[in-house]
């Protein structure tokens, strides 16, 4: 799927992360890359994810993944079962 920063980006966010859960683990990935985004890019244990990353997931794993999925301001958008997109904006914790 190719998606440019339009589609995905809500105007208050600055960067999205796209997650994947298998299991325990989740693939993580960024959309937009800069430097003052977290270091997030692999295979992560979910306990081991930033606090601000696992209180969106939480938040969007309520949300239906069925289409047409919706975005939540400032949190992210549910894509697929598994699949999250995590907004991140210049302002968040790290």
């Amino acid at each position: 799927m190719s998606l440019n920063k339009e589609e995905v980006l809500p105007p208050d966010k600055a960067y999205v992360y796209r997650v994947e859960f298998i299991g325990r683990q989740a693939t993580v990935s960024k959309f937009e890359v800069a430097s003052t985004t977290p270091e997030l890019d692999g295979d992560h244990y979910i306990d081991d994810l930033p606090d601000w990353m696992q209180r969106r997931i939480a938040v969007l794993s309520g949300m239906s993944y069925e289409p047409p999925t919706e975005y939540i301001a400032g949190i992210g958008r549910r894509i697929e079962k598994y699949v999250y997109w995590v907004f991140y904006g210049e302002d968040d914790e790290d």
